[in-house]
């Protein structure tokens, strides 16, 4: 009889070991599943980034005309051409020291605007004392994606009296790896 307890005790221990075996993978399972939920959430939310050419694309964003008066008082009238880019390399904009080939000639600006003026019923390009060349500085791009998105303004003033009474520009800008973006054009603009 003391062995037949025994062995009853036995088989009993040995169903609570199986039971307790068993027991501890369930919380196991349950972050398991807890982990795998997090992980597609994680995944599922991670959006790979827009890929945008390397060639910069730039796009009209607005001409804004206002009376001021420029570095010396005298009253001017004041167009600020604004614009927007994107490059997909982010290679935009230029050092100070950036003045040695190939940034010595046509590529020592990296801003090209041109202003076309009302004559009759058609439009002449103009050719201003001091062309309309900038340098827009360099920007560093950070981070893994290098893509660079931004907006550029640029002033540009007229002196009474005025030569021209309508007029509109067209403009585009080079990368660092001299790539040109397209040609984008204002609409046509009569001044005050």
């Amino acid at each position: 009889m003391l062995k037949m307890n025994l062995i009853t005790i036995n088989k009993y221990s040995a169903k609570l070991k199986k039971w307790s075996i068993e027991m501890p993978s369930t919380p196991y399972l349950k972050r398991n599943i807890a982990l795998v939920f997090l992980i597609f959430f994680l995944l599922s939310g991670c959006k790979k980034p827009v890929k945008y050419p390397d060639i910069p694309a730039i796009t009209f964003s607005d001409f804004v005309l206002k009376d001021t008066v420029d570095a010396l008082d005298n009253p001017v009238l004041r167009g600020t051409l604004i614009f927007d880019f994107v490059d997909g390399d982010g290679d935009i904009g230029l050092m100070e020291t950036d003045t040695t080939a190939p940034y010595d000639s046509t590529y020592f600006y990296n801003l090209y605007i041109t202003e076309y003026y009302a004559v009759n019923d058609s439009f002449v390009e103009s050719n201003p004392v001091v062309p309309y060349h900038y340098r827009i500085p360099y920007v560093a791009a950070t981070g893994q994606n290098k893509t660079l998105k931004g907006s550029v303004k640029v002033n540009i003033d007229y002196n009474y009296p005025l030569l021209h009474d309508t007029v509109y520009y067209t403009f585009y800008i080079y990368d660092r790896a001299l790539h040109q973006s397209n040609v984008e054009k204002t609409p046509v603009t009569i001044l005050p």
